[in-house]
């Protein structure tokens, strides 16, 4: 009974990480996209400004949420080590600093 709790934990764990780079990351892309609109408002990172002028940005941000979300997923799965569940801190690191970049954004917008 204990393991069937373990495993749910985990899942609900992973999940929650995946929900985080996934909400951070397109709220960020879209709050960009939105705040870029109006003037006197500049993009301040350069990787960002080199990726939107070659048209990149969002393949780029795209690669990075499945690549966030696929690697942990793997090798959690495939070597079924409770000790690789620490693999999911890219995910909630990662879209704990989008979100914050997203609510950045929304405030300069309001």
């Amino acid at each position: 009974m204990e393991a069937i709790l373990e495993v749910g934990r985990r899942l609900r764990l992973e999940a929650l990480a995946y929900i985080l780079l996934v909400a951070g990351t397109m709220g960020d892309h879209l709050s960009t996209v939105i705040i870029l609109a109006r003037p006197y408002i500049y993009e301040a990172n350069p990787l960002t400004v080199l990726l939107m002028a070659r048209g990149l940005w969002l393949p780029f941000d795209l690669a990075l949420m499945a690549l966030g979300i696929a690697v942990p997923y793997l090798v959690i799965r495939l070597t079924g080590r409770s000790s690789f569940t620490a693999l999911l801190a890219y995910p909630f690191v990662g879209g704990a600093i989008r979100l914050g970049s997203c609510l950045w954004n929304v405030r300069l917008i309001l």
